[in-house]
């Protein structure tokens, strides 16, 4: 479905954010505000809110799988971003979890949408849904077809078809995994083989890709690849090594035995988002400057 650019969405406008209060979603609260939107946080009443003490930020304490919560949430928002989501591992743990919250709590937004005609859609999915391409020839681009291969993979897929067919003007964005420049805890088994295909895209990035989303002319109807770029594009091993080396620490992978749903994405289509601005090589210098504060090594 095709829709014409955005009309309704300007500067000082309200945008509902779901998932606001977790790292990515901060991220998007953040840079909305900066670019002048009123963003509204939505969020489980149990997160950590203090985040937004003494700011301007919006909060709305509630649950997507509620519908009257939602039906309350989007009433006087102006664009609504859709990042509220179970992520693994924790979403492979209970099926009903993961479809109650990433299906389900994208029905009820859409559901709340329709009485809000004209308001956009902007919804976080995941390059996870094009399944494991390690055979493929890279880059994957936004054609490949879908492929669930994981309950988190398939709870997106199954929420873009609901969205492709609800009439509510949308963009689509499928994000790759997130990287932030945090001291971060080596999973016991990290989810890609050492010599796998991998790209990531740096949170700032995502977010703004995200918020700049929210009103680029010609973006509503698209689905969008957003990952990090060429400086991104690397093996498992080069991930991993680059990353916790930045910060000083030794650390022993053990990656998995099996390819894994992370590969190269052609980004092209989405570059009039204008996101890609941090290099691998930034993330890098980024972590060394937090080694240097924090005295690691």
């Amino acid at each position: 479905m095709i829709y014409l650019d955005f009309v309704k969405i300007s500067l000082h406008m309200n945008i509902l954010i779901t998932g606001g209060a977790g790292r990515l979603g901060r991220e998007v609260v953040k840079l909305a505000a900066e670019k002048g939107y009123k963003p509204v946080a939505f969020d489980l009443p149990q997160v950590r809110w203090e985040v937004f003490e003494d700011s301007d930020v919006g909060v709305f304490k509630g649950d997507v799988t509620d519908a009257g919560d939602v039906e309350e949430a989007v009433r006087g928002a102006d664009a609504v971003v859709h990042l509220a989501a179970i992520l693994p591992p924790r979403s492979e743990a209970d099926r009903g979890l993961t479809m109650g919250v990433n299906l389900g709590g994208t029905r009820n937004l859409l559901e709340a949408l329709e009485g809000r005609p004209g308001v956009p859609l902007v919804f976080a999915s995941t390059v996870s849904a094009y399944g494991v391409t390690a055979k493929e020839e890279p880059p994957v681009g936004e054609d490949r077809p879908l492929r669930a291969h994981d309950l988190y993979s398939e709870s997106k897929i199954e929420a873009e078809r609901l969205i492709a067919g609800s009439g509510v003007p949308h963009v689509v964005l499928r994000v790759a995994p997130i990287s932030v420049p945090e001291i971060v805890e080596l999973p016991e088994k990290v989810p890609y083989r050492a010599d796998q295909r991998v790209e990531f895209v740096h949170v700032e990035d995502a977010a703004r890709a995200i918020v700049n989303a929210v009103g680029a002319p010609g973006a509503l109807g698209r689905t969008l690849n957003v990952a990090g770029g060429a400086s991104w594009q690397m093996t498992g091993t080069g991930y991993v090594e680059g990353f916790y080396g930045a910060l000083g620490i030794e650390v022993e992978p053990r990656f998995s035995g099996v390819y894994t749903g992370v590969d190269w994405y052609d980004t092209s289509a989405g570059r009039f988002l204008g996101y890609q601005r941090l290099s691998f090589n930034g993330l890098l210098g980024q972590l060394e400057a937090l080694a240097v504060e924090l005295e690691l090594g």
